[in-house]
């Protein structure tokens, strides 16, 4: 049974992904019951962000807090900045990079959630210590979590 949360800023748990500086895991699987989870990416200058791809099982939201995003949603390319939000839902191709030469920080949210913070967890592993994952290895844990390069 999910209780009510408060997380300051700054605070819980994170984990740092290849050129991202940081992501919050603000709300996981457990503290929702599956229903929603809440990321806060804060990402380096011109980071590559999530090339593009699908969802069969979850709807994507994004927030953009901080910086310049660009979006690939289907097959077109927008550019947020702060204060923009685009909805993504299941099965409709997606990615995003911060354009920017300076700081992005992207609110993500799911719904379902479907244990996405293992996701992140997962990727954060695959690549310590400036490691390169194969494409094979990067396939292999993305369908474990319903995301699917298109």
């Amino acid at each position: 049974m999910s209780v009510p949360l408060y997380v300051p800023a700054g605070e819980g748990e994170f984990v740092n992904i290849r050129d991202t500086k940081r992501t919050y895991l603000k709300l996981v699987t457990a503290d929702s019951d599956g229903e929603f989870g809440f990321f806060e990416h804060h990402m380096a200058p011109e980071a590559s962000g999530a090339s593009p791809h699908i969802h069969k099982q979850s709807t994507e939201m994004f927030y953009v807090v901080k910086g310049e995003i660009e979006f690939t949603i289907g097959d077109r390319k927008v550019v947020g900045e702060p204060g923009a939000f685009a909805y993504v839902p299941k099965g409709e191709p997606h990615g995003f990079t911060n354009r920017g030469n300076e700081d992005a920080t992207l609110l993500i949210m799911f719904y379902p959630i479907y244990n996405r913070e293992d996701y992140f967890r997962g990727l954060g592993r695959l690549t310590a210590n400036g490691r390169n994952p194969s494409l094979e290895e990067l396939q292999e844990h993305m369908a474990k979590y319903d995301q699917f390069m298109v």
